[in-house]
């Protein structure tokens, strides 16, 4: 009778230690899912481009345009060059490599656009959190997910929830197994 019980929470802690290593993948994966904002190009402006983008994750920018425009990054020791060719009147991705912690600067690099004021300055920041529609929020307060809301805010509020349940429960298991073992 007790063998067959230490045998089933045996496989039991097996089944949450994957779950716990998968919840891991999951996060490694989020934290890699590319960023994706929408923008618009209008005549020496760019409207709707993120204050603050998360590090490690591409940048993809759905860009409306009005007139010849195109983006470029800099900054932080990084030149990144348009990924597309010039967007004329027209919808357009264009897309650009992940980020390090810094000031960057993006900017139109189509003739004197940059010199008249086409260019915004953005902050990319270790683990930002990205709100809906790839809107990004800063990073959260200790122990919460401040400034989010919605479904993004049970999404972000899932994991750690899962994580500590997960962790729990493959304690309560090895000291089961334990004190049966003894």
């Amino acid at each position: 009778m007790f063998r067959r019980k230490a045998v089933s929470f045996k496989i039991v802690s097996a089944f949450l230690l994957c779950g716990a290593l998968l919840t891991g993948a999951a996060v490694t994966a989020f934290a890699q899912a590319a960023q994706t904002f929408s923008v618009r190009l209008v005549p020496f402006e760019i409207l709707g481009a993120p204050p603050t983008v998360r590090a490690g994750a591409s940048l993809v920018f759905n860009a409306t345009t009005e007139g010849n425009h195109n983006l470029a990054i800099d900054g932080n020791g990084v030149d990144l060059q348009p990924s597309t060719p010039n967007l004329r009147d027209t919808s357009g991705t264009i897309s650009f490599r992940a980020l390090q912690p810094g000031t960057y600067n993006l900017y139109c690099p189509v003739g004197n656009h940059r010199e008249r004021g086409m260019q915004v300055r953005f902050t990319v920041v270790a683990g930002a959190v990205t709100g809906p529609g790839g809107t990004a929020v800063g990073l959260p307060r200790t122990g919460g997910a401040a400034g989010v809301t919605g479904a993004a805010s049970a999404a972000g509020a899932a994991l750690p929830i899962g994580l500590a349940i997960a962790g729990l429960a493959s304690g309560a298991a090895g000291i089961i197994l334990r004190r049966r073992a003894t």
